[in-house]
């Protein structure tokens, strides 16, 4: 999810940087919703100042044998407007929260503009390109040949371009995730850790 914070300070760069993905500008509207969230915090903070100084002021007044009514009615309209002022702001933060989380990450200064996977540049190339006297058959076909990949399942759980591994082709998966952790917890300095497999949404937000 997007930092407020970043977007206060480079609404411009921000931006700039839906343009490149295609997208139209959002800081103006996010930035607005989060001004009217920050005036309401403040307007809350400033009620329930006052709420607390006014329920010294009526000890204080009773204390002395003097009429405290006035700001016993006070208290209780300041009462009454904080909740529907929690509840607005509340909705402004679940608003904002939305607008950060479902717009896409800023693309790093040396990915290529593009709308589609069409406009890819190639950086480089590792060894020399195979020859062979056949026509080789690609990972797609082979795992579907073998009933190891299960693109259609994948289609209905989680929508295109993903697969549902079967058989060896699951446990090769799971077992390169091992050798993956195992070198890195072993020879790099990292500390593996298993967190529960349930958080609040705050953590991933």
């Amino acid at each position: 999810m997007h930092d407020i914070r970043f977007i206060r300070e480079n609404s411009e760069q921000f931006d700039a940087a839906l343009a490149r993905r295609g997208l139209s500008a959002a800081a103006d509207d996010i930035l607005a919703l989060d001004t009217r969230r920050r005036a309401l915090q403040t307007e809350l903070q400033e009620k329930q100042a006052r709420r607390n100084e006014a329920s010294r002021e009526i000890g204080q007044i009773k204390s002395q044998g003097g009429d405290a009514s006035a700001v016993m009615a006070e208290v209780a309209d300041l009462k009454q407007s904080v909740p529907a002022l929690e509840a607005e702001e509340a909705e402004l933060a679940a608003q904002i929260t939305d607008q950060l989380i479902s717009l896409p990450n800023i693309l790093d200064a040396v990915v290529p503009d593009g709308e589609d996977e069409d406009q890819n540049e190639l950086v480089r190339t590792s060894g020399d390109k195979p020859e062979f006297s056949f026509t080789p058959r690609d990972h797609v076909d082979i795992g579907e040949g073998l009933s190891q990949m299960d693109f259609a399942a994948a289609a209905k759980l989680s929508g295109a371009r993903f697969v549902v591994l079967k058989g060896q082709l699951a446990r090769l998966e799971r077992a390169l995730a091992a050798f993956m952790l195992d070198i890195h917890t072993r020879e790099h300095g990292y500390t593996e850790v298993l967190p529960p497999a349930l958080v609040r949404t705050q953590t991933m937000t």
